[in-house]
């Protein structure tokens, strides 16, 4: 009858059925074999070492929720710790008792590698006789095998499954020019593939040198970011003194990082490596695999998984920054740093048609400015240059916060002063005044050094109502 068992047994796991459908018949087998016991197959999770059962003949109704719980301490542990059979009996039973319980507990190891625990219970008249606990733990090793063999197609699957949909997120994020959106996509993308629940993305910041954050997505509170954040900006100071890459499994019960236990229980954080420097830096925390409710440990895999995703992030995250900054380039100019005609253009439209509507007056000043220095005076290349990024500097300091200036050609500085009440009475001449300073500071430093600069302007509305009346009567220029 073993011999017979133990083929049956065999057959079913060797089929080529689903494996829940042959893991719930090879339960129903072993629990036939043993009097009709409940019999499951527990499986081990290493993330979070807890044990969740994967089939079993139990009945319930409704049907229950998966059913995890902590391996530390317990009886299946300590067969799977040390691979070897656990087995209780009653071996002395009450008086009057005529059946006798016995509970088996076999390791499910495979490669090398353990994967779970099979659980046999049985109530009969005289136990599990020695013939039937050999028969039921020879089959244990082939559903070992059985199950290592799934949970490998289960992980490779998993793997090539986060594979494709990092390639495909890869496509789409270096598509994407637009910063701001770039980074929405790919904090969201990163907590999709990595069943993460919070992403944070930081980005370094070339005027003040920080990385500061730039994209969150999760469904923290806005008092559990706080905490968050603070984690966030420990695990990216590590990343900046050094550190390839940081894996916190359980930050709990990790001594440098137990302040933070009750903000996430795990994180990742990668660097976003640009040519030279260090752009910045993206951390996922704590991850949700399918069908659960609390979060488990990343893993050395999820590391090197991420970490592919990381790759196509940097180039997309490089294309936009350069992107941006050419596309302000085009709108600024390169000596002076202000604006060019077709901001100038745009912005004059636009306060025209605010000061028509609001009943205000405007001025809008020309200043064009030759310049003739001497080779001697100034060896360096863009001596012209050095003429205009003086006299920008001087119009940028004496202009009000809310006026704006642009140099709309090579020699001319545009300027559309708002809110002017009292029309050309005061901002003309307090213009003029400082422009004429920085020119003779200018002649005194090169003697020799020409420099003609003359002004026209014009008011809206006494010189007129639309922009071409007003452009025209403010480049009529006078010394």
């Amino acid at each position: 009858m073993a011999d017979a068992f133990a083929g049956n047994a065999a057959e079913i796991l060797r089929s080529a059925r689903p494996i829940e459908e042959r893991l719930k018949e090879f339960c129903e087998e072993v629990s036939g074999f043993v009097g009709g016991g409940n019999v499951s197959v527990l499986l081990f999770d290493r993330d979070s070492e807890d044990f969740f059962v994967r089939t079993s003949t139990r009945r319930t109704h409704p049907a229950a929720p998966e059913v995890h719980f902590a391996a530390e301490g317990t009886l299946e542990e300590l067969s799977l710790a040390e691979r070897r059979p656990v087995i209780l009996e009653e071996r002395v039973p009450p008086a009057g008792s005529r059946r006798q319980g016995a509970v088996m507990m076999l390791p499910l190891v495979s490669s090398g590698e353990p994967h779970g625990v099979l659980v046999v219970h049985a109530v009969t008249s005289a136990g599990i006789p020695e013939e039937r606990q050999a028969a039921i733990t020879d089959v244990s090793k082939v559903l070992a095998d059985t199950v290592g063999s799934s949970l490998r197609e289960e992980s490779a699957a998993l793997r090539m499954t986060k594979i494709a949909a990092i390639n495909e997120a890869g496509v789409n994020i270096i598509s994407t020019l637009d910063l701001s959106r770039l980074l929405k996509l790919v904090a969201t993308s990163a907590c999709l593939i990595m069943e993460a629940e919070t992403c944070v993305i930081r980005l370094l910041d070339p005027e003040t040198g920080k990385y500061g954050i730039r994209e969150s997505y999760g469904m923290k509170t806005e008092g559990e970011q706080k905490d968050l954040f603070l984690l966030d900006k420990k695990a990216v100071t590590r990343i900046l003194k050094g550190e390839p890459s940081l894996l916190v499994r359980d930050i709990s019960a990790e001594k440098d990082w137990r302040e933070f236990g009750d903000a996430a229980r795990t994180l990742i954080c990668l660097p976003l490596r640009g040519d030279e420097d260090i752009l910045g830096t993206v951390t996922i925390f704590d991850k949700f695999p399918h069908k659960t409710f609390f979060p488990s440990s990343f893993t050395a895999e999820d590391l090197a998984t991420f970490g592919k995703y990381v790759r196509y992030v940097e180039k997309a995250v490089a294309n936009a920054i350069a992107y941006e900054r050419n596309d302000r380039l085009r709108n600024l100019d390169e000596s002076t740093s202000l604006p060019t005609l077709k901001y100038f253009q745009d912005r004059l439209l636009h306060e025209i048609s605010r000061a028509r509507r609001f009943q205000r007056k405007l001025v809008l000043m020309i200043c064009e400015v030759h310049a003739r220095v001497p080779e001697e005076a100034l060896p360096r290349v863009g001596r012209g240059d050095w003429v205009m990024k003086r006299v920008a500097k001087t119009i940028r300091e004496t202009l009000r916060e809310y006026d704006v200036v642009a140099r709309i050609s090579d020699a001319k500085f545009g300027m559309i002063l708002p809110e002017a009440e009292d029309g050309t009475m005061s901002a003309i001449p307090r213009v003029k005044k400082a422009i004429a300073a920085s020119v003779e500071e200018i002649r005194r430093k090169s003697k020799d050094a020409r420099v003609d600069v003359r002004f026209g302007h014009a008011s809206f509305p006494e010189d007129g109502e639309d922009h071409e009346k007003l452009i025209f009567k403010s480049n009529i220029l006078k010394m």
